[in-house]
């Protein structure tokens, strides 16, 4: 009974002070989630890897679709960067799916979002997809 008390006390005091929401409201592509070092490095491996299907530009050519731009984050909106990382982990690149690194994928994924005009943070991007999977892509700036 004293435990129940105890755990009914901390998440009240949590609610007091807005930790809860805090804890569940997800993160969100507009926090700055990457840096530009490892964009710079994304756009590198984006070079090697992508271009030649994505175009330099990340404009899509062919079958394979944009990277970049209105009909790529109509795509993926609403969707967790993790959903996109393991996209790109599973399929990617089309010649020869899953033999680019984590960390060369997180790399590239910090460059398309770099490319989508979502700013970069202090941290780099993880190449976790559990971590990412915890992190929304949304089109539009939330309001705060």
């Amino acid at each position: 009974m004293e435990a129940q008390v105890s755990r009914i006390l901390a998440i009240a005091a949590a609610l007091a002070s807005g930790a809860w929401a805090q804890e569940k409201s997800p993160a969100s592509v507009w926090d700055g989630i990457y840096t530009d070092a490892q964009a710079s490095r994304g756009q590198t491996g984006y070079g090697k890897s992508c271009a030649s299907c994505h175009g330099e530009k990340l404009e899509g050519q062919g079958q394979a679709p944009p990277l970049a731009g209105a009909d790529f984050l109509s795509n993926w909106n609403g969707m967790s960067v993790g959903d996109l990382f393991d996209q790109i982990q599973a399929t990617m690149p089309a010649d020869r799916p899953g033999q680019l690194s984590k960390a060369a994928n997180a790399d590239i994924l910090a460059y398309i979002l770099k490319m989508n005009h979502f700013p970069p943070g202090q941290k780099e991007l993880p190449a976790d997809s559990e971590a990412l999977k915890k992190v929304r892509i949304e089109t539009a700036k939330p309001q705060n």
